[in-house]
């Protein structure tokens, strides 16, 4: 009995001894090596200097130039220059406060539908048509002079007012004006036909506007 139990011993010494040899040693945690600040820096600069190689070569193609950016240039004027003038300045506004009127006399047609005194038909009257005698007819505001029209049996005569306003007379004569001119607000350009009969008509944009809502 005694002898199983020497032998039992041995063959737990002889397996633990084994083992034992057999046992990775566990190897030391390396610690990071301490760096100063100068070393830190040059370790830094290698790093980007690698990045910039691998990612961005372009810009180890040449020496990088630094741009000086200069403040602009005053751009007050000297006393000596001239005053530049002002482009694309608006017209004036005209003023329908105190429109004449184109003529002296009456109404004979007002602006809009009509039934022809003679014919008995409906017609469209793009202006005023007034019944004068020799009263010369006058312009209602100022402009300058587009166009005189003839067809053979009538003339007229536009006018341009700006921002898209113009005036018409028609059925006159003895026209003093021709295109090109500049008139003035009250000033004579013309007589009425030998019918007595004038015609005027005022337009914004191409389409008719009543006229007696301005005359006063």
């Amino acid at each position: 009995m005694l002898v199983f139990i020497m032998i039992g011993l041995a063959l737990l010494t002889g397996i633990g001894v084994g083992m034992y040899r057999a046992w990775t040693p566990e190897e030391p945690v390396a610690t990071a090596p301490q760096l100063n600040w100068e070393e830190l820096e040059a370790v830094v600069e290698e790093r980007v200097q690698r990045v910039i190689a691998d990612f961005y070569p372009w810009v180890l193609d040449g020496p990088i130039q630094l741009a000086a950016v200069e403040p602009p240039a005053s751009v007050l004027p000297e006393p000596t220059e001239m005053r530049p003038e002002k482009e694309g300045e608006p017209e004036p506004q005209l003023s329908f406060e105190h429109l004449i009127w184109p003529v002296q006399g009456e109404v004979a047609t007002p602006f809009g539908w009509y039934r022809h005194p003679v014919y008995g038909d409906w017609r469209f009257n793009a202006g005023l048509e007034f019944s004068s005698a020799d009263s010369p007819v006058r312009t209602v505001l100022p402009g300058e002079v587009v166009a005189v029209n003839s067809n053979g049996l009538e003339t007229e005569l536009i006018i341009d007012h700006g921002s898209g306003w113009l005036s018409t007379y028609r059925s006159v004569r003895a026209i003093q004006v021709g295109p090109g001119d500049k008139v003035k607000q009250n000033q004579n350009i013309a007589l009425p036909e030998s019918t007595g009969l004038v015609f005027f008509g005022l337009t914004h944009n191409g389409k008719p506007v009543n006229p007696q809502a301005f005359l006063h």
